[in-house]
Order: structure tokens, then sequence, then C-alpha cells
């Protein structure tokens, strides 16, 4: 009786296996193409369920290609029509691990925006990729790039931005001293370093003890080409035990309050990193500034990384990696943007340190430490940086 149990269990399981393994496996069952408004192209991946995937981009010739994890074909393609598109063609096969493997040839090169719907009355989930006439940007390694990038081996430009001034203090030690007082001397350092580097050059959004709001610190950035941008600050709790300097970055969440303002203030934000977008419709406006802002987020920390480093030989560090948050200050979508909390000035040991003028030299020579090393490993084009690095390489 045992082995005739055992063998109907082996029966089933034999019969309910494929079935199982089928039923994990997710299903591509249509792709649709089309020519939106705008001039792009958009294709739409129907899937039955939600899936993990990947693209990257091929050259010589131009692909696009996507693997889709855990993803079967249902999809017939000799329905598909590109005519009037960018893709000449499309190529399903599966790749490994019941990965399926998408390519799209382009017919010359495009930037592309992918995104994700959730499934609704009508559609399952989709997989959006929007194809774009190519335009004159930099990968998502690096920021867009200044209008005169190309204009020989120019030098690079640091705005720092000490913050608050004026009516504004910041915060107040509990010996007396100002936030806004002890960030401009850190600030005049660091611009008086940086101006004693070749091939450097150093702006500050403010020289005296006077109020500039938020906004017109980004418009000092924009009016001086800024390559990067380092806003000094000096933190401060209720609890004064609190202490160590960190650096932050733009969140996401910062990120797309300020897309959304550049879509609706078409006059005041007309110029993107050198392109201009006054003849832009608003979705192709809103991929170029999600292109730069991503490449400029990833740039920022990498950037606050090599600075917090330096920070980090000879300071108390209150955080050990790059916070992100969505601070005002930061949110250029084309400038590589950074705020340094220089320590707490609500903590007496921190208050002493950052009003001592041995202290502040420090603070700054560690900064443009962390500034340099940045410019030698990612030197924006059209820099002295960058033509040193193109001779390396040669």
């Amino acid at each position: 009786m045992a082995r005739f149990y055992k063998a109907c269990f082996i029966f089933l399981m034999v019969m309910l296996l494929p079935k199982m393994a089928f039923a994990s496996v997710n299903l591509l069952s249509d792709i649709r193409i089309g020519k939106q408004p705008q001039s792009h192209t958009r294709v739409v991946l129907d899937l039955a369920k939600t899936a993990d995937y990947r693209t990257f981009r091929l050259h010589n010739p131009e692909r696009l290609v996507i693997d889709i994890s855990d993803t079967e074909n249902k999809v017939p393609l000799n329905h598909l029509n590109y005519r009037d598109t960018y893709i000449k063609d499309i190529r399903i096969g599966e790749h490994k691990n019941h990965t399926l493997r998408i390519v799209l040839d382009l017919a010359y090169p495009v930037n592309s925006k992918i995104s994700t719907l959730k499934a609704n009355s009508l559609y399952g989930e989709r997989i959006l990729l929007d194809l774009y006439k190519h335009v004159v940007i930099t990968t998502l390694s690096q920021p867009v790039m200044r209008a005169d990038a190309n204009q020989g081996e120019r030098d690079v430009v640091v705005v720092i931005d000490p913050g608050h001034g004026g009516k504004d203090p910041g915060a107040t030690g509990p010996g007396g001293i100002h936030e806004k007082d002890v960030v401009l001397k850190i600030a005049e350092d660091l611009q008086k370093q940086v101006n004693q580097q070749p091939h450097m050059k150093a702006v500050l959004t403010r020289r005296h003890d006077n109020y500039i709001s938020l906004r017109q610190r980004l418009a000092i950035a924009r009016k001086n080409k800024a390559d990067i941008f380092i806003a000094i600050h000096a933190d401060a709790f209720k609890e004064s035990s609190s202490h160590g300097a960190s650096v932050y970055a733009l969140s996401l969440r910062g990120a797309s309050s300020e897309q959304a303002r550049w879509l609706a203030e078409k006059e005041n934000y007309s110029e993107l990193g050198g392109v201009s977008l006054h003849d832009k419709g608003n979705m192709l406006r809103s991929v170029l500034i999600d292109l730069s802002q991503t490449a400029t987020i990833s740039s920022s920390l990498l950037l606050g990384k090599d600075v917090l480093t330096n920070i980090g030989q000879f300071s108390r560090l209150h955080y050990r990696k790059v916070e992100q948050a969505a601070f005002v200050v930061l949110k250029s979508p084309d400038i590589p943007s950074i705020l340094i909390e220089t320590g707490f000035i609500s903590n007496p040991r921190d208050e002493k340190n950052l009003n001592s003028t041995a202290y502040q030299k420090k603070l700054a020579a560690a900064i443009l430490k962390g500034i340099e090393h940045y410019f030698n490993q990612r030197p924006p084009v059209g820099t002295y940086f960058a033509a040193r690095q193109a001779k390396r390489h040669a």
C-alpha cells in the first residue's frame, strides 16, 4: 500500500510541476508601437504581471536592449509596424533563466525614457519605452554640460554658498555664536584656497552679512555657470549632545518638485545646461529635465562622498554616508550640488571648533581636497581637467 501511495504522489508531482513552473513565469502578451505628439516613438510592452527588468544601450549600430526576468514571449513579431518611427526592427529571444531579451534596432541615436504603469481595467502591467529625437546631452554618468563647455580649456567654476545672513542668523550656539557668521568665514577660507589652485575659480553667493533668498542663490550659481555648488551650513538640535559634520545631496522628492516647477514656469526656466527649452514641448522638456536631474544627483552623491571622506579624516561625523534631502539650494537640475553641515553649533565642542580660525582653515582644506578629487575623476567637458585626463589616456 505504501508503494501505491508513493507512486501516486510521484505521478501527481510529475503532472503538476510543469504547470507550477509555468504559472511562475510572466508573459509578454503584446507589443504596441505608436508615434506620439512631440515627435517621439512610444513602445508599450504588455505583461501579465509585474516583472524585474533592466535596460542598456549598444552602439555601432544603435540598439536599445531590455531584459525582463522570468518572462516568456507570446507575441508574433510579424504584425508590428515601424513606419514613421525611430525603430528599424525588433528582435526577441530567451537569454538565460527565462530572461526575455528584447532588442530594438534603432534608425539613429535617440534619447530614451523608461517607465512602468500598473494594471488597470483595460490593461495589465506595462513597460513604456519613449524614444526621442537625439538632443546634445551627456550620458547619465554626468550632468548636462554648460553652454561654453567646448570653448577651450577653461577653468572649473565652484560656487560657494554661505548659508543664512542678514536678518536670518541661522542657528545660535550656547556661546552666542551665530551660524551665519561661522559659515561665512569657512566659505571665505574655501574661496581663497580654491582660487590659489591653478585652473580653478571660486565665487561666493554672499560676501557680507546680507540676506539672500534661496532662489537668488541658485540664480547666482547659474549666472556664473557653476560646475559645482557647495552650500556651507552648521547644524543645530535641541539636544546639545548631537555632534559631527554631515553632507547632503538632493533627494528624489526634491527633484520631482523642481521638475514640476521647471515645467510650470517656462519663461523663467528656458535653458538647461546650454540646451534651449524654448522650442520644446512639455513631454520633451520633462524628459530632458529628468535625464539631467538624474545625472546631477548621481554626480552630487559622488562629490559629497569625496568631500565627506576628507572631512572625516580629522572631524567627527554625524552621518558616515551622504544623506539626501529636499533642500532648495540643491535643486539645480544641471549643477552638481551638496550642502555641508560643518558641525552642530548647538554642541559646545563643535561650536568651539567652528569658531576657531585654525579649524575653519582645516575644514576648508578638507572640502577643497574633496573637490579636487571629484574634478580629477569626473572633469567637466571643455575644462583643463578634462584635457589633462584626455592626454593621460591618449
